[in-house]
């Protein structure tokens, strides 16, 4: 699975830096703090010929919420011409468990997988693994 690249998008720093440090052995990690930031990241990289395999994205932040994130991360894709089969997989985390926040992750968003936070260290992992992202 050497070069893959994820981007972890959580506004609680130490969170985010504890998931770039779980997932580092899988994949360079690009840690982003927030909504703005997480865009230009993605656009960045995405113009660099260097496209997130996966971002994983924390739904409640200040600013921009993580669908709105997500939203703008897919018209990028969009309107630089990638085909949806080869879009970066979402992981939305969330320490919220409501029915709307989880049909609007996998609805709008397009996720791939949904872990509550609390359950982040015991199921990142082997969700990725059940999505092929490891």
């Amino acid at each position: 699975m050497a070069g893959k690249r994820f981007l972890i998008v959580d506004d609680d720093q130490r969170f985010a830096e504890l998931v770039a440090l779980t997932l580092s052995r899988y994949a360079d990690c690009v840690v982003s703090l927030g909504g703005g930031d997480a865009v230009l990241q993605f656009q960045h990289h995405l113009r660099k010929n260097e496209p997130f395999d996966a971002v994983i994205m924390d739904i409640e932040m200040p600013g921009m919420t993580g669908h709105e994130v997500v939203a703008r991360m897919r018209e990028t894709e969009k309107s630089n011409g990638i085909n949806p089969l080869h879009a970066f997989k979402l992981i939305m985390l969330t320490a919220h468990k409501d029915v709307k926040n989880i049909s609007s992750s996998f609805f709008r968003g397009g996720a791939d997988a949904f872990i509550p936070k609390e359950q982040t260290s015991e199921k990142l992992v082997s969700e990725l693994k059940k999505i092929n992202l490891i």
